[in-house]
């Protein structure tokens, strides 16, 4: 008996497999039984397909699961096999993307870091002594301006007295007109909390949110406040087709800088506040997204800190994760807290905008539809957008491009030893599966 039910078993599971392979092949995080049957660049693992960066990190990233159930083996303590795993009946599951109703989609865009360092912040200053950045976006504005909500993480605070700007090519010093060109690009929320708005203190801070509220009030940023009644409700909820979306923003690296009495100036993340802002926001949003600045400047890869962080943020609600800081493009990966709850995280996206020395680094922007099915919001797709800096410094040009649309012979306009063939297999190598570096 328990023979025959075993050849049925594998009977099924040979169909099951063969009906994979006749389809599409699985994305990340979605269903497989066997290697075959996941997208390129992705393996077979307890019945998902993973990166390798997660099949080697499986035990940090909390996706090891011991009770996973097959096809002959039962669940105990009267739990059901949903999804390979065995869980409580009552336990919430992934909303099934056949229950998705049509126009039910919210896309959304999110850029890698800004930081208007020399030769990006000289490329903007003008023989009259004035400042224009538009030049900047002017490849990436289209896909800025197609998405439903465009986020951008802006690594500089604006001092808005002219004489403070003046040809003086220091973080500290940054021209409002960036501002203008973020906003003329399409952008229409921006990130603030970083390790670098303590160095520009309370008067920074605040004249970058009069800026903001005064000039593009339809323009939300999130991670500065003047006030500490404004900081308890440093969030925003975008509402659209039907979907509330829940972002907030947290700056994970603490520096000094401000008095202790203005530390509710910059929303810095701390155990207590995950519980409370995440918890708050969860009441009132399907979908939470908790973007991050964290991690070290040069590593291609996550730490624990963003790990431990990451698990943390799932723990309490967070169902996506933005990360930025890092100069490099970092692993996309789900994680999963140690109550079940599980969720996609983008470790680091980059840089959009950074001198860097490396003339050929590149960045990205994370292109993710959220879609909503009969009981909850859920990722129904995702990628990465690679982009890379363009410094032709002969013609005094500073400006990024999608790496689809960049080719050899720009490439020679920044350096003489410039590969295109090169920069799409590091292109390959670190975004894998989740960009099209062709």
């Amino acid at each position: 008996m328990k023979t025959a039910l075993l050849l049925i078993a594998l009977i099924c599971f040979s169909y099951q497999e063969t009906q994979i392979r006749k389809s599409r092949h699985s994305k990340h995080g979605e269903d497989c039984f066997s290697d075959s049957a996941c997208e390129e660049g992705l393996q077979c693992k307890i019945n998902r397909c993973m990166t390798k960066f997660e099949i080697n990190n499986m035990k940090k990233l909390g996706l090891y699961e011991s009770n996973i159930c097959s096809l002959v083996k039962k669940c105990k303590n009267n739990k059901v096999c949903v999804k390979h795993r065995c869980v409580e009946p009552n336990k919430a599951v992934e909303a099934p993307k056949a229950s998705k109703e049509i126009g039910e989609d919210v896309q959304l865009i999110f850029g890698g870091s800004i930081s208007l360092n020399k030769k990006p912040y000289m490329s903007g200053y003008k023989s009259d002594k004035t400042f224009n950045y538009d030049h900047l976006f002017s490849h990436i504005s289209k896909d800025i301006k197609s998405a439903d909500l465009s986020v951008v993480d802006l690594q500089n605070l604006f001092y808005i007295n002219d004489k403070e700007t003046q040809r003086k090519a220091n973080e500290k010093h940054t021209p409002k007109e960036l501002g203008d060109a973020i906003a003329k690009a399409g952008f229409n929320l921006v990130l603030h909390a970083n390790s670098y708005a303590y160095m520009y203190k309370d008067k920074g801070i605040n004249n970058t949110i009069n800026f903001w509220n005064s000039n593009y009030p339809n323009i939300t940023h999130l991670g500065i406040s003047s006030t500490e009644s404004e900081s308890e409700k440093d969030y925003f909820i975008f509402n659209k087709n039907g979907i509330k979306i829940g972002i907030i923003n947290f700056n994970g690296i603490v520096v000094k800088g401000l008095p202790k009495k203005k530390k509710y100036m910059i929303n810095t993340i701390d155990l207590s506040k995950i519980k409370n802002c995440v918890g708050e926001l969860k009441k009132q949003a399907d979908f939470i997204i908790v973007c991050m600045n964290w991690g070290g400047k040069v590593n291609y890869s996550p730490n624990n800190y963003q790990i431990k962080m990451a698990k943390a943020l799932i723990h309490y609600g967070a169902d996506l994760i933005i990360g930025n800081h890092p100069h490099y493009v970092q692993p996309v990966s789900y994680v999963r807290a140690d109550n079940g709850n599980k969720g996609l995280v983008f470790f680091s996206l980059g840089n959009l905008i950074f001198d860097n020395k490396k003339k050929d680094t590149l960045g990205s922007m994370a292109n993710i539809v959220i879609s909503k099915g009969k009981d909850k919001a859920y990722i129904s797709s995702y990628n990465l957008i690679p982009t890379i800096n363009h410094n032709n410094e002969s013609e005094k040009e500073y400006t990024v491009y999608k790496l689809s649309d960049y080719n050899q012979n720009l490439g020679l306009k920044t350096y003489k030893k410039f590969s295109m063939e090169k920069v799409k297999l590091s292109c390959s190598k670190i975004m894998g599966a989740f960009a099209h570096c062709d």
